[in-house]
């Protein structure tokens, strides 16, 4: 027998996706003909990108702390904080050099770990039964929104 996935709560759902706004506006303004408006998108895009991977690592921080007060796992609080520090080191790379098409898609991989880790040891670690869905569906949109960069700039090119 199929069990039908958890009910997702709404606040928490309608939250996710206006977290998301802010990543899809500065990713369609990395689009601009203009070239320093564009790299104020980039900028804006890679800024915002380690900003939610630094909340997701935060959950799962928060999580570890609430399944395990007095002896947390120290291996999880450190794989919590790791995608937040490739953020910002990919972000503070982007504010420099601007490589925004290349970053876009390590960005989306980095989300993609972070998805993986939070999907298959959400339970585990204590997670509510839908916080893996959540997390499964707004980062694939996070994904899709750091992938429409490079998609949108290679089709202008043809």
């Amino acid at each position: 027998m199929i069990t039908p996935p958890p009910i997702l709560p709404r606040a928490a759902l309608r939250l996710g996706f206006l977290g998301l706004v802010p990543l899809a506006v500065s990713a369609l303004i990395t689009l601009s003909a203009h070239a320093s408006t564009a790299r104020l998108g980039a900028i804006a895009f890679s800024l915002y990108a380690a900003v939610l991977l630094s909340f997701l690592g935060g959950v799962r921080c928060g999580i570890e702390i609430v399944r395990a007060p007095d002896n947390p796992n120290g291996l999880r609080l450190v794989f919590s904080a790791l995608p937040a520090l490739a953020g910002w080191m990919l972000a503070t790379f982007v504010v420099f050099f601007t490589p925004v098409l290349g970053a876009a898609a390590i960005f989306a991989g980095i989300f993609a770990v972070q998805a993986m880790w939070d999907y298959r040891s959400a339970r585990d670690a204590g997670a509510p039964a839908w916080y893996p869905v959540l997390r499964q569906v707004l980062t694939g949109g996070a994904m899709i929104i750091c992938m429409l960069i490079p998609l949108a700039t290679a089709m202008h090119r043809l």
